[in-house]
């Protein structure tokens, strides 16, 4: 589907549209629109609104959406007067279930968004046209209507790609964390699921995507990393190292060992003690 046939299913009504421009003790108190959706573009100044009930401090650059039917409280500083353009619109062809310009489970504060100079200039033509209203104005407004919110949901779901990113990354960090401090233990992907309560691939998918390389490997380097110290460091046998690190069986250690370094274990500590302590 074309962004342009995308935008002429959308059918949105343009009820009004206007600006606010440097007027003191401006602001509304709590109020809603049952049977319209509404959009305010702050151009700048600052101002508290409050939206299905809960408070946003908001300035320039910032876009407030007001699905039809949520509870609005307005309010403009007294020290820095807010300058907005703003429009009251209804979308017929809607669902009583898609009635939305965003989703209702989102936040209706759109911030310095990349989008926000084009939904700007977008609603100063509407504010135009519909001071003017010449031949037209009725199915242009539509159009500028429909270009604003194909705009604003796609500035959501780029916010929310970036939560998503922001979410994953923090999620790989706690399970890197934790196998941090369990390495010695036996970890599965089961284990990593149910101490963070997802699915065990998801936690597979999210620490791979952030550290290139799955956690179950990295245990494993872990592991191995520990080794290498204790077998240079330390006069340890090798099945006690295995034992040590959660291995049972030292001949299944001693074939993960070479594996990750190239080396047996004892390989590894006569070339590296070698190193350390040359003989003279």
């Amino acid at each position: 589907m074309t962004a342009s046939a995308a935008g002429e299913e959308i059918q949105s009504h343009l009820l009004y549209a206007g600006k606010v421009s440097d007027t003191p003790n401006w602001n509304f108190p709590s109020h809603k629109h049952d049977d319209l959706h509404e959009i305010i573009v702050i151009c700048d100044g600052e101002g508290t609104f409050t939206i299905g009930g809960q408070s946003f401090s908001v300035s320039g650059g910032d876009i407030l959406v007001y699905n039809k039917g949520v509870l609005h409280e307005e309010q403009s500083s007294s020290d820095n007067l807010l300058i907005t353009y703003y429009c009251g619109f209804t979308l017929p062809s809607a669902s009583p279930a898609e009635d939305w310009v965003i989703p209702p489970d989102v936040e209706p504060v759109i911030r310095s968004s990349r989008v926000f100079s084009e939904i700007a200039a977008l609603m100063k033509m509407i504010v135009d046209e519909s001071a003017i209203k010449e031949e037209g104005y009725d199915r242009i407004s539509r159009y500028l209507i429909n270009s604003i919110i194909l705009l604003l949901r796609r500035a959501v779901r780029n916010q929310q790609n970036i939560k998503e990113q922001e979410s994953n990354a923090g999620l790989a960090e706690l399970i890197k964390d934790y196998i941090d401090r369990n390495f010695k233990q036996n970890i599965s992907l089961k284990d990593l699921g149910l101490q963070f309560h997802v699915n065990p691939y998801y936690v597979s998918h999210v620490f791979k995507d952030y550290y290139q390389i799955s956690p179950i490997n990295y245990a494993i380097h872990r592991r191995i990393g520990e080794a290498t110290r204790l077998l240079v460091s330390t006069e340890m046998k090798v099945w006690e190292v295995a034992k040590l690190l959660g291995y049972e069986n030292p001949n299944y250690f001693s074939i993960i060992f070479r594996r990750v370094t190239g080396l047996s274990p004892n390989q590894f500590r006569e070339s590296n003690q070698q190193n350390l302590f040359p003989h003279t």
